[in-house]
């Protein structure tokens, strides 16, 4: 979903859009745009960057707002919550390296959608290769 959309989505549903909330916006949707999945803390510290005031409860309170609306979805490892997007994927959370690689299996997500589960986010951990 792409940003403006977003905001707009956000406006209709009565919420105030702020500089502060749209430049949170931005940064995950561009993350996500990537593949990235940012932790909390990589989402603070890169918005500080450009809005040294922004306290991180309202970070926070906008990345919640976003899980709530569906727009995102969020996992845990290792004691980190990482956001994502909330296409159906799996999500490989490498044990050994902590990284996380996005697989595009329909097998998998279509395994669920026939026994009636739709999956907003799928997390397999292994050991995968350096």
């Amino acid at each position: 979903m792409e940003t403006a959309q977003l905001v707009q989505a956000l406006k209709e549903r009565g919420y105030r859009v702020t500089p502060q909330r749209i430049e949170v916006i931005n940064l995950v949707m561009e993350k996500l745009a990537k593949r990235q999945h940012p932790t909390f803390n990589d989402i603070l510290n890169e918005v500080k960057q450009k809005m040294p005031t922004i306290s991180a409860s309202t970070v926070y309170s906008v990345l919640k707002l976003l899980e709530e609306g569906g727009f995102v979805v969020s996992f845990e490892h290792n004691g980190r919550t990482y956001y994502d997007s909330a296409s159906p994927h799996v999500n490989v959370v490498c044990v050994n390296t902590n990284r996380v690689i996005d697989l595009e299996d329909g097998e998998i997500t279509e395994l669920f959608r026939k026994r009636g589960i739709h999956p907003t986010s799928i997390v397999v951990k292994a050991v995968c290769r350096e």
